[in-house]
C-alpha cells in the first residue's frame, strides 16, 4: 500500500471513531509523545490525555466528522499530511434553543488541519504532532 493511501485509510478509521464515539480506538492513534494541539486550548501530550480532550470537543456537540487529505508529503520516517477537515455540530442545552431560533438545528464547519505522522519501528504509522482550526 502506497503511503497516501495508508494515510487516508486512517483518517477514515479516526474520522468514523469520532463520528462513532468509540473513544477507546482514538487513543492508539498516536504515539507515546504525541501531542495534540487544539485551537484557543493549551497542548494536551500522550495517548490518554489526548484521546480524554478529543472526548471532551466531542461531548460539546461534534455528530460527524469527515477528514481529506489534500497533501501527503514523505520524507524518511515522517508523514505530514495537510488536510480538510469538515464538522457536523448540534451543541446541547442552551446553544441548542440559540440555533432553534435561527431556524437550524446544526452547525457544518470546515477547516484545515495539519497531522505528523511517524512511521514505527513495526512499520505502522501513529501521529506525533496534530493540529486544526476553522476557516
Amino acid at each position: 500500500m502506497d503511503t497516501r493511501a495508508e494515510v487516508e485509510r486512517l483518517t477514515a478509521k479516526f474520522a468514523k471513531a469520532v463520528t462513532d464515539r468509540d473513544y477507546a480506538a482514538l487513543g492508539p492513534f498516536y504515539e507515546d509523545r504525541a501531542r495534540f494541539l487544539p485551537p484557543g486550548h493549551p497542548m494536551v501530550e500522550g495517548p490518554a490525555a489526548i484521546q480524554g480532550s478529543i472526548r471532551k470537543m466531542v461531548e460539546r456537540g461534534i455528530k460527524t466528522l469527515d477528514l481529506h487529505a489534500v497533501d501527503v508529503i514523505e520524507s524518511g520516517d515522517f508523514v505530514i499530511e495537510i488536510g480538510r477537515t469538515t464538522v457536523t455540530i448540534q451543541p446541547p442545552g442552551v446553544m441548542a434553543l440559540v440555533l432553534l431560533l435561527m431556524g437550524k438545528r446544526k452547525l457544518t464547519k470546515h477547516g484545515k488541519s495539519i497531522v505528523v505522522w511517524r512511521r514505527q519501528r513495526d512499520g505502522t504509522l501513529k501521529i506525533m504532532a496534530d493540529t486544526f482550526n476553522s476557516d
